[in-house]
Parts: structure tokens; sequence; C-alpha cells
């Protein structure tokens, strides 16, 4: 009669790690999802910002006088307006998800 109860605690074991990795594998295909999710809005993003690597800045910034860079570098507008760019974008894609509303 003992081999009764060794085969059902063997079975009990066997479920409770079954139940284990079943918790597991759903854990890494939620952890695939957001990782696929991810690289897609990173392609989003370089996809975005491609469109502007053509455009040479310079030329358009060494028109300007130097006491008038000076003082736009020493209020921080460059990283001011490299913040602004970044939250329109993230906005934008945030937006895409679906069941919200465009141009809240």
């Amino acid at each position: 009669m003992g081999w009764i109860v060794d085969l059902f605690n063997k079975l009990i074991e066997f479920l409770y790690r079954l139940i284990i990795s079943l918790v597991d594998m759903i854990k890494d295909v939620f952890i695939w999802a957001l990782d696929e999710v991810l690289g897609l809005c990173q392609t989003l993003v370089d996809w975005v910002f491609s469109f502007f690597a053509p455009i040479d800045i310079s030329q358009y910034l060494t028109s300007i006088p130097s006491e008038v860079s000076w003082m736009l570098s020493a209020i921080g507008l460059p990283q001011c307006l490299t913040i602004i760019l970044a939250s329109l974008v993230a906005r934008l894609l945030l937006q895409l998800i679906p069941f919200t509303r465009l141009g809240s």
C-alpha cells in the first residue's frame, strides 16, 4: 500500500511543478509581448527621426549672431527644444494606442 501513497505524492509534486511552470510561461509571454511592443515603438521613433536626418540645421545656426547664440545656450534652449520634441513624439505614440481618443 505504501507504493500508492508514494505514487500519489509524486503526482501531487508533478502537478505543483506544472502549475509553477505555467505561471512562469505566462510571465514570459507577457514580457515577450512587452518587448515586441517596445521594439515596434523603437522602430517607429527611428523612422520618425530619419526624416530629420537630411535637414542641416547648422547652416541656419551660423547666421545667428554670437551674442544671441550664447544667450540661447545659456538659458538652455537646445535642451528645452529636445525635451519638447521628445514629449510630443511620446504623446503621439501614446495616443495611437487603441481605445484612446486622438486629439486629447
